[in-house]
């Protein structure tokens, strides 16, 4: 890993390909173990165990962890700046919160209380997102910025092949089979990129400047990054993308149920039906994001292809309104997925540009992250408060849409990336 005093420009490229051939694999560990309890796992338990409040339980719990994704992300980003150890800075973080993440898949399996399923969420969530936080501060450290397209795409990669996975997993074997199956997936490719992709030693590294001492300052200096105009428009846009897409992905099994009906899929298995829509969308996805992060590099134009996907992603939440059928959900699968994957491929990159402190990239980049996670808390809420006003799920797409295009405006005022 680069010393605290090496600007990330002057890291060689030699070991990126290592380096993006273990990042990818970790990713879609971690993508999978969010989307296959999140999509699958989760709303089935929530509604076995109360079927007549599984909006109101699943969405309470939704909330919770989200606020715990909130903390973690910038903590996990944070401490780890600070670790000074044989293994370097991120990786003794990876190897603790994997483990930890592990045991609570295997518990939440196991859960047959709600009050106990609640619990082991929010903490899943916290350990899973202090993972993120530590994993995401791979990028600024070890990728040369004329990289940064490309590593984007890689590790943005790990997303759809990590929900494909995910939603694959659940979905076709028993509950607690698929929470234990994507505890094992996530040891597994952790382990791979801490061993298969060795850091530096951070023994030697220059620590960062002292911390203040008064509280309020402490405070100040954790959140400096905002004063930054464009860290503060990417937050914005990242953020009001991600609502858009977790009011609508977060209530999809829902959506299938209750709006398209079960009586109009083929086959009448929610479940499955869902795992096929994520294949369809993932697969449009994979393929877009492959060549979308480095066509970014070889243009210059980051920012743009963010701006575009983001309205592309407005325009595909429209379909299942005009066309509420199976064909119509299938449609926009196909269409969100390419979009989405558009996005995400050079979302990364342009977060990472955009860092104000090379000193404290981790720290930062977790609370870019936050823009994930605050908008899992705001989702959760206004879905609810959308289908209880409206009574539709029509209100949830429109809801979407609108935040997407914000998203895309936003990035467009970001003026330190083309």
């Amino acid at each position: 890993m680069l010393d605290a005093e090496v600007p990330t420009e002057l890291a060689r490229p030699a070991g990126l390909g290592r380096l993006l051939t273990f990042m990818f694999p970790a990713a879609t560990a971690m993508y999978a173990a969010f989307n296959g309890v999140q999509q699958i796992l989760l709303p089935a338990q929530v509604e076995a165990l109360d079927p007549a409040a599984k909006v109101g339980n699943l969405a309470l719990i939704t909330a919770l962890a989200a606020i715990a994704s909130m903390v973690a992300l910038p903590i996990g980003g944070a401490v780890s700046d600070r670790t000074r150890s044989p293994f370097g800075r991120r990786s003794p973080w990876i190897v603790v919160t994997t483990v930890l993440s592990a045991v609570l898949l295997v518990a939440i399996g196991s859960a047959t209380d709600l009050a106990v399923l609640t619990i082991a969420v929010v903490a899943l969530w916290f350990t899973a997102n202090f993972y993120q936080g530590a994993f995401a501060a791979i990028l600024p450290d070890r990728v040369p910025l004329a990289r940064r397209g490309l590593a984007s795409s890689v590790i943005g990669l790990g997303t759809p092949v990590g929900i494909l996975l995910g939603v694959n997993v659940a979905s076709r074997v028993s509950q607690l089979w698929g929470y234990a199956m994507l505890a094992v997936i996530f040891v597994i490719a952790s382990a791979a990129l801490v061993f298969g992709a060795r850091e530096a030693s951070s023994e030697g590294a220059i620590a960062p400047a002292r911390r203040p001492r008064r509280q309020s300052e402490v405070v100040r200096a954790f959140f400096a990054a905002f004063r930054s105009t464009d860290f503060r428009l990417a937050f914005l846009s990242r953020a009001s993308l991600s609502l858009a897409y977790f009011t609508v992905s977060g209530y999809l099994f829902y959506s299938m149920q209750d709006y398209i009906g079960a009586g109009n899929i083929p086959g009448g298995d929610v479940a499955v039906a869902v795992a096929t829509l994520s294949t369809i969308s993932v697969a449009t996805w994979s393929v877009v994001a492959m060549c979308t992060g480095w066509l970014a590099d070889r243009l210059d134009r980051r920012k743009l292809f963010v701006g575009i996907s983001a309205a592309g992603l407005a325009v595909s939440m429209l379909v299942p309104i005009l066309s509420p059928t199976w064909t119509g959900m299938v449609v926009y699968a196909f269409l969100s997925g390419a979009f989405i994957g558009a996005y995400f491929a050079v979302d990364l990159a342009v977060m990472s540009l955009v860092l104000p402190d090379k000193h404290n990239e981790g720290r930062d980049f977790g609370l870019l992250a936050v823009a994930t996670g605050l908008p899992q808390v705001l989702s959760s809420v206004i879905a609810g408060a959308l289908l209880t006003l409206f009574g539709s799920y029509i209100a949830l797409f429109c809801f979407g849409a609108a935040c997407a295009l914000a998203a895309g405006l936003v990035i467009m005022r970001i003026r330190s990336v083309r």
